[in-house]
């Protein structure tokens, strides 16, 4: 099977990418270099990745890359929250534009199968927790806005086409080779442990994040490829189910790596989501989807890692 991967340079497409060459499928990466190199992704593509370097707004280019796949797996977008905040219609041009693209590519190419990245964005700031998908979208940055209008297209198109296509909301996702265009608090978190600097936490700490390790991450997109038949556009949380307060983990990881350093409170940022946490049942009814790493476990690896 031919696998067509948008954004598979970054930290999550090329750990996906890595995950797919394993199983010995044929991985064609396309993507920019906005948030990785060439240099990083060697290593995939000397073991048989095909790269076509390319943006997802140009559709031209995304529909020749694309000849003779079998399965499209969407990961291509603008990321940054804060950034789509000073820049919304680069962020709409990027995640909504791009993304149609995408799905014209897939129709032109005849590629009945795609796996499509969405975000815990789309739901905003929750009434009640924990969210499932069919709790109120409510996304409060352009960023979150983008993805839900993305997932709106996805699914016009997967209906309109007839085209096998699953949503995945992922939650906050973390692991080794985070870079700096990926990183969250536990990546900022890590690297100031590292460097024996104070954790800086925005707000008074008391903000929940459901975080998810790559590794579980990597498996629900392994799910989705199998129970993709069918499916139009359905959305699933993929997420660990459980959260913790952006003070307890600070205080985690600082008992994990033994060291006894300073936590600074700043003012709160006006784009931060208080509080999410996902109930992840459909994902693992339907996709059977079982997230095994808990977040000490993993915290403890990327620490050893580090």
């Amino acid at each position: 099977m031919k696998v067509f991967v948008t954004g598979g340079a970054g930290f999550f497409g090329a750990t996906l990418v890595a995950s797919l060459l394993k199983k010995n499928y044929q991985v064609i990466i396309f993507d920019n270099f906005s948030n990785s190199s060439e240099e990083k992704i060697s290593p995939l593509l000397a073991k048989g990745a095909k790269l076509v370097e390319g943006d997802i707004t140009d559709y031209k280019s995304i529909e020749n890359a694309m000849d003779d796949s079998d399965i499209a797996i969407h990961l291509a977008a603008s990321i940054n929250v804060e950034d789509s905040i000073l820049n919304p219609e680069k962020t709409h041009n990027v995640n909504v534009d791009g993304s149609i693209n995408v799905f014209r590519a897939c129709v032109a190419n005849k590629v009945r199968k795609i796996i499509v990245a969405s975000s815990a964005a789309v739901y905003g700031e929750p009434e009640n927790l924990p969210v499932s998908e069919n709790s109120p979208t409510n996304p409060i940055s352009p960023y979150g806005e983008s993805k839900l209008n993305m997932e709106k297209y996805t699914q016009k198109f997967s209906q309109n086409n007839n085209l096998d296509c699953i949503l995945l909301r992922f939650f906050n996702i973390y692991g080794a080779g985070q870079s700096d265009a990926y990183a969250g608090v536990i990546t900022k978190f890590m690297k100031n442990i590292s460097e024996n600097k104070l954790l800086v936490i925005f707000g008074d700490g008391s903000n929940t994040r459901d975080f998810i390790a790559i590794e579980d991450v990597i498996d629900s997109i392994h799910n989705a490829i199998s129970n993709l038949d069918g499916k139009r556009g359905t959305c699933y949380n993929i997420a660990s189910g459980r959260h913790v307060s952006i003070k307890e983990l600070a205080q985690l990881m600082l008992s994990i790596s033994d060291k006894k350093l300073e936590i600074k409170y700043e003012l709160p940022k006006k784009s931060d989501i208080h509080h999410s946490k996902a109930n992840i049942d459909l994902a693992k009814k339907e996709l059977d989807f079982h997230p095994k790493i808990s977040l000490k476990e993993g915290l403890e690896k990327l620490l050893k890692l580090n």
